[in-house]
């Protein structure tokens, strides 16, 4: 770890680009206020997450996350111009006043990408592991972001040792929550208990679910709980609709009945799989971000034969703030019915239908499922240093990084 703080600092219009700002004047540090805990991120990831919190990071409050430290040099003071954004991962608690957490121990939540520490009240939750931010200037934010797992000192060693385990939680946690709730509580194996949807909406039984940006973190997790974890309301087929380069990889996870190109015909593919002439079966189109508007014309030809279709709007593509798009976008299709999953939304919601502490008990058995059986062919990619984190955000804005890969640093 470096001896002097570096931050990442991004350009807020074009958060392609990008720059590492050191600060050494900011070695030593003021005391801790009271209830607080001082963390360095150790462990982060990078995954299309990040650059959604850019894209609308106006809107949810994510660029005011993490101010511009006040001895931030030249250009990168403008705040107007420059920002900060956040990653999920690992953080060591350096210093505490906090009873109950102790330095030494780690916080696992939203975290600043750099070495700079991060000091921030907190308190308890009902979740006994948990506690929550109390920062005035942070309580605009969606809860989800204000909540952090505590974790003993004994973690260290993993992070140490770069685990599989370590950087699931990094990369996949966080998108695996999101899974949950669609699959547990907006589509729930109970449709009568669906949070938002009529039970008829919400009924996944004997339905073709169809999702694009299929090797999405998200993507993956929701294939997953649909095939492994799922008892009740169960989907006929599961399709993958993807790149010619991802489609070898997500036929090597299993956790899809087919995986088609989005270049090929959405009819076809889906005659491959039932050559059922019933106009009457239920198509979920779930789109987890995409590229070029495809799952649209999918969605239009799908519609047009199956009445029944729905369309799940769950993530954003990744796409240069500053390019051009090229010849005409797909528009959204007449009369198609569209479910837009906002998880902080759904979370809350959730812990209202069945408890606080309830919920996250049953999502941490979910979580240690994925997590111990890990993905079939997926490979973590570990980096070490804040110059690896710089590298791997510029391979995601170059769209270099596979459906295959997950990206996480020790800094």
């Amino acid at each position: 770890m470096s001896e002097i703080p570096v931050i990442q600092i991004l350009d807020k219009k074009n958060y392609f680009k990008q720059a590492l700002v050191p600060y050494p004047n900011s070695t030593s540090l003021p005391p801790l206020t009271a209830s607080s805990l001082r963390v360095r991120t150790e462990v982060l990831s990078v995954t299309s997450n990040n650059f959604t919190y850019c894209k609308i990071g106006d809107v949810f409050n994510w660029w005011a996350v993490h101010p511009l430290p006040p001895n931030t040099p030249a250009p990168y003071d403008d705040g107007a111009t420059y920002g900060r954004i956040s990653a999920w991962g690992y953080a060591k608690v350096i210093e505490s006043t906090f009873a109950g957490v102790s330095a030494g121990s780690y916080v696992w939540g939203y975290l600043p990408i750099g070495t700079l520490p991060l000091d921030f009240q907190v308190r308890r939750g009902a979740v006994a592991d948990q506690v929550i931010v109390t920062e005035p200037y942070r309580q605009k934010l969606l809860p989800i972001y204000n909540r952090y797992t505590v974790f003993p000192a004994s973690v260290g060693a993993q992070i140490a040792a770069k685990t599989d385990g370590v950087a699931y939680d990094s990369f996949l946690k966080l998108m695996h929550l999101t899974a949950y709730l669609m699959s547990q509580f907006m589509y729930s194996p109970d449709p009568t208990r669906s949070l938002n949807l009529t039970p008829a909406q919400a009924d996944l039984t004997d339905a073709t679910v169809v999702a694009f940006a299929p090797g999405s973190k998200v993507g993956l997790a929701f294939a997953y709980l649909l095939q492994n974890q799922r008892t009740a309301a169960k989907p006929r087929h599961v399709i993958g609709a993807a790149s010619e380069a991802s489609i070898p990889f997500l036929r090597g996870t299993g956790l899809y009945d087919s995986v088609a190109s989005t270049l090929s015909d959405p009819l076809t593919t889906l005659a491959s799989l039932d050559s059922s002439e019933d106009t009457d079966r239920k198509v979920v189109i779930y789109d987890f971000g995409g590229r070029a508007g495809v799952a649209w014309k999918w969605a239009a030809a799908i519609g047009a034969r199956y009445p029944k279709t729905r369309y799940v709007v769950i993530g954003m593509e990744v796409a240069d703030p500053e390019a051009q798009a090229s010849g005409e976008r797909p528009e959204k299709p007449d009369g198609l019915e569209i479910d837009q999953v906002m998880a902080d939304t759904l979370l809350t919601a959730a812990m209202g239908q069945v408890g606080e502490k309830e919920f996250f008990e049953g999502f941490e058995e979910s979580w240690q499922g994925l997590r111990g059986e890990g993905i079939k062919g997926f490979k973590v990619n570990w980096g070490e240093g804040m110059e690896s984190v710089k590298e791997g955000w510029d391979r995601f804005a170059r769209n270099e990084v596979t459906a295959a890969e997950g990206l996480v640093f020790k800094i």
